[in-house]
């Protein structure tokens, strides 16, 4: 992973061939102190990529193994249980042009993975709210 250039609360990182995404986007965020911000855009490609979809109750999950392009990568990042939450969703194509999409939980960059992350201040942190929701409020540290 590399910062290529950050500027007026905006980062722009590189995600590289091989590294495990988003587990690298937090090691980020604990290295830099990054607590709060919204991934604006991702591009990329990414393979052994795990995608769900909440029902209410819980994630149904899925493994899609090809090399796919991303088309849409975008989420935020707080602070949950004392530890950056990565929170993303991500629409990918396949090789026939069929985009399938959903929360994305892990995955490999097969390529590479660009984002645009906007820094918020002061951090925000997840508390339960019922079941499996979170809510936002500003983090007192």
């Amino acid at each position: 992973m590399q910062v290529l250039k950050k500027e007026n609360g905006i980062t722009l990182l590189r995600f590289d061939m091989g590294e495990p995404f988003p587990e690298t986007l937090k090691d980020y965020c604990v290295q830099s102190g990054l607590k709060a911000g919204v991934v604006l855009c991702g591009i990329g490609m990414l393979r052994n990529t795990t995608i769900g979809r909440y029902d209410g109750t819980e994630y149904s999950k899925t493994v899609l193994a090809d090399s796919l392009e991303v088309l849409s990568l975008q989420g935020n990042i707080s602070i949950k249980e004392g530890e950056p939450f990565i929170h993303l969703h991500v629409s990918l194509a396949d090789h026939d042009f069929t985009a399938r999409g959903g929360h994305l939980f892990e995955a490999t960059v097969s390529m590479v993975i660009e984002l645009a992350i906007a820094e918020m201040t002061p951090g925000l942190v997840r508390q339960p709210m019922g079941g499996a929701f979170w809510r936002l409020e500003s983090a007192k540290t």
